[in-house]
């Protein structure tokens, strides 16, 4: 049965008599536009965001063509269920134009450069093929592959895990902009390095840089003096320890082995989101614009209406009277300013995502030996 049943015309022929009833005007003290109606919708839950993360299998076996030339790190095999632990991260509509509007001042640089057969493609994870903004995340494992039985002991020792670290809800900021490439992929990642909201971590710069592809693990890791990000290095432990369990590989090991220890001082300059990727190997040059683009203006930050750009023609008043213009807010500077909640942990295991929520810290000392898990992480 439809959803809507509707009459038949041929059945039920229209009556001429029945009067027409009029609308009411119910304010005439304001006029909704299209714009206004979507600035006023209310954000979907996060739970909604979990239903629709896997997109739709258009192929029974893996077909690069159909990913744009991108191939499976674990090809798909029955019984075999690809797994990745991760933190989402959904940008505001304003942060997203502006990681757009970056995204095209780059482009524009790499397409005016001398004479090039073939531009640098840079092709975004911003949204996805029809254009629907997509969640961002930074990864907490490698891409890993579960049997069926694996499934359910996997997600409730994860979540035994999360809830035991102690890990309260707390902010991130983007640190520097990078391009990188992993030995395991063909694609370069344009990638925005994370690190806590307020860190200062002695030996490192604490303002928005654009550096080289390669993870560098800070001299002092084992006087941890490197610690910009604690709690996501408190949670890889967790996540890498019921991965490794399970026979599978840790994330971010080979930096970790680099330090003194393996406690985890050394991964801290390694959590990441991935803003755009590009099959080139990023060379000298393109490092060069990216980071021409990275501390251009950012277009949009002087009163648009939409929030918190308000550097318009504010500024010290000269001799004459008239205002100082303020200076130029950079792609840096707005980027900088943007802040990444972390609330939980995503598991997302084949087609199920399960959100794994920090503990608060009111209720630690009432947590019991269980922790309160139980079964059923998985939803299935």
């Amino acid at each position: 049965m439809g959803l809507v049943d509707y009459s038949s015309d041929s059945s039920e022929p229209e009556d001429v008599n029945t009067p027409q009833v009029k609308r009411q005007k119910t304010s005439d003290k304001r006029v909704t536009t299209g714009s206004t109606t979507k600035s006023e919708l209310p954000p979907l839950p996060p739970a909604f965001h979990d239903l629709y993360a896997s997109t739709v299998r258009v192929s029974a076996s893996d077909d690069p063509t159909l990913h744009q030339g991108r191939k499976r790190v674990n090809p798909h095999k029955v019984g075999h269920w690809p797994s990745h632990l991760y933190i989402e991260w959904h940008p505001t509509p304003r942060e997203r134009e502006t990681l757009t509007q970056l995204l095209s001042t780059l482009r524009t640089k790499l397409t005016s450069q001398p004479p090039s057969p073939a531009p640098t493609p840079v092709i975004s994870l911003l949204t996805s093929d029809l254009n629907a903004p997509q969640p961002l995340h930074i990864s907490l494992s490698r891409p890993i592959v579960l049997g069926t039985a694996q499934r359910e002991p996997f997600a409730a020792d994860l979540g035994a895990g999360v809830r035991a670290s102690r890990v309260a809800p707390f902010d991130l900021r983007p640190a520097a902009l990078e391009w990188h490439r992993t030995p395991e992929s063909a694609r370069s990642f344009l990638v925005l390095r994370v690190a806590e909201a307020g860190a200062d971590p002695k030996g490192k710069t604490t303002t928005l840089t654009t550096t080289t592809t390669t993870i560098t693990t800070s001299s002092n890791n084992n006087n941890n003096n490197n610690n910009s990000n604690p709690r996501l290095a408190a949670l890889l432990r967790r996540a890498n320890a019921v991965v490794t369990a399970r026979g599978q590989p840790a994330l971010y090991a080979a930096v970790a082995a680099g330090g003194k220890d393996n406690s985890g001082s050394g991964v801290h300059d390694a959590f990441h989101v991935s803003i755009a990727w590009s099959p080139a190997t990023p060379d000298p040059e393109l490092r060069r614009l990216t980071e021409a683009a990275f501390a251009g203006p950012a277009p949009g930050e002087d009163g648009d209406g939409d929030g918190d750009g308000d550097r318009g023609d504010r500024g010290d008043r000269g001799d004459g009277g008239s205002p100082t213009p303020a200076p130029a807010t950079s792609f840096r500077d707005v980027v900088g300013a943007m802040r990444v909640r972390v609330d939980g942990v995503k598991a997302k295991i084949g087609n199920v995502v399960t959100h794994l929520p920090l503990p608060d810290a009111r209720v630690w000392g009432r947590e019991g030996e269980g922790g309160g898990g139980g079964g059923g992480l998985l939803g299935i």
